[in-house]
C-alpha cells in the first residue's frame, strides 16, 4: 500500500471540509500526517517510537504569558517511567513528554495574503524563538499552507461575501520566497528555525464544482526548494536523528543555563555601558555624584558573581 504524505492528506481533507481559520483541525490534520510522514520515512525514528523512547502529543502547551504557545505537535522522551501504551494504527504512544526533542507548528495564508504572509512569518519565528528559550535543543518546524485559490469564502464574512484573489500567483509566489529565505539553524542549536514547509492549494471554501488541488507547478516550489514538502520532512529527520536518535542527546538543562548566563551577560553589558556613559558626561558637566559610582560599583559587583558562577559551571 502506497504511503499518502501530508502534503496530500491535507489536501484530501480539505475537500471534505470548509477550512476555518478558528478551527484546530486543519492544523492538527497537517501535523498527525507529518507524524506518520516521519514513521514511515526515518527508520530510527519508528524504532525509537516502538521501543517506548518517544512519545507525541498535540496541543501542547510552553511556557507562560508573552513567552506562552500552544504546539500544535511535540515529539520527546516520555515521563515516568514511559510504560505509556501504542494504541490505534501509529506505532508511536501518546503521552506527556519529559523534554521536548521536536515541536511543529501548522499554519495558514489562506486569504488576505499581503497582511497574513507577514503575521506567519512572525509567528514562525516567535515559535521557534519560544521553543529554544524552554527546551534549546529541540528541533522546530512550521508547515504553511498557502491558498493560490482566485476566489476564496471565509467563514468569518456574510453569506455571499466572496474575496477575489488579484495577481494570486505573484502573491503565492512572493510568500514562498519570504519562507525560502527565512532564517534558519542550519543543523545548529540557536533559536531560529529548522525547516519550514509551503503546501499550495487551490481552495474555494465554496460548494460549487471547483475542487480542491495540491499545487506543484510554479509558483509551487520545486522539488529543488529548500521549503518544498520532501526536501522539508528531510531537513527535520536528519536534524533530528544527529540530534537525539544517534549517540547521547544533548542535556537541556545545561542549554538552558548557558543560555540564562549568556542573557545575563548582555544585559550586565548594556547596564554598564550605559552607566559609564552617565558617568563620562557627568564628569564633563562637573556634576559627577557618588551615587553614580556606587551604581556602576553594584552592577561590576553583579558581574563578578555572575562570572563565578559561570566559571564553577562551564569551566
Amino acid at each position: 500500500m502506497s504511503h499518502a504524505y501530508g502534503d496530500e492528506r491535507i489536501v484530501e481533507w480539505l475537500r471534505e471540509n470548509e477550512y476555518h481559520p478558528r478551527s484546530p483541525k486543519h492544523g492538527s490534520v497537517s501535523c498527525m500526517a507529518l507524524l506518520d510522514d516521519l514513521l514511515h520515512k526515518s527508520d530510527l525514528f519508528r524504532e525509537a517510537a516502538e521501543e517506548g523512547r518517544i512519545v507525541y502529543k498535540e496541543d501542547f502547551t510552553v511556557g507562560e504569558g508573552e513567552l506562552r504557545w500552544n504546539v500544535d505537535l511535540v515529539v520527546g522522551p516520555p515521563e515516568g517511567n514511559g510504560q505509556t501504551a501504542i494504541g490505534g494504527d501509529r506505532p508511536i504512544a501518546e503521552g506527556e513528554p519529559a523534554e521536548v526533542w521536536l515541536a511543529v507548528d501548522a499554519k495558514s495564508v489562506m486569504t488576505e495574503h499581503g497582511k497574513a504572509r507577514r503575521n506567519r512569518q512572525r509567528d514562525i519565528n516567535s515559535f521557534a524563538d519560544i521553543m529554544h528559550r524552554h527546551y534549546p535543543g529541540s528541533v522546530s518546524g512550521g508547515v504553511i499552507l498557502l491558498n493560490m485559490a482566485e476566489e476564496f469564502r471565509s467563514p468569518l464574512r456574510d453569506e455571499g461575501d466572496i474575496t477575489d484573489h488579484v495577481n494570486i500567483e505573484r502573491l503565492v509566489e512572493e510568500t514562498v520566497e519570504i519562507f525560502r529565505t527565512i532564517e534558519r539553524s542550519e543543523g545548529e542549536i540557536d533559536p531560529n528555525v529548522d525547516a519550514v514547509a509551503t503546501v499550495v492549494v487551490e481552495h474555494t471554501n465554496i460548494d460549487d464544482d471547483e475542487e480542491t488541488v495540491l499545487i506543484e507547478e510554479q509558483p509551487a516550489p520545486g522539488e529543488g526548494s529548500i521549503v518544498a514538502y520532501q526536501n522539508f520532512l528531510d531537513i527535520l529527520i536528519e536534524t533530528f536523528e544527529a540530534r537525539f536518535l544517534i549517540g547521547e542527546p544533548p542535556n537541556m538543562a545545561q542549554l538552558r543555563e548557558a543560555d540564562t548566563h549568556r542573557n545575563e551577560l548582555n544585559e550586565r553589558a548594556v547596564e554598564m555601558s550605559h552607566q559609564m556613559y552617565q558617568i563620562g558626561s557627568a564628569i564633563e558637566q562637573d556634576e559627577l555624584e557618588e551615587a553614580d559610582i556606587e551604581a556602576l560599583q553594584d552592577t561590576m559587583d553583579r558581574l563578578r558573581t555572575l562570572l563565578d558562577e559561570i566559571e564553577e559551571s562551564h569551566v
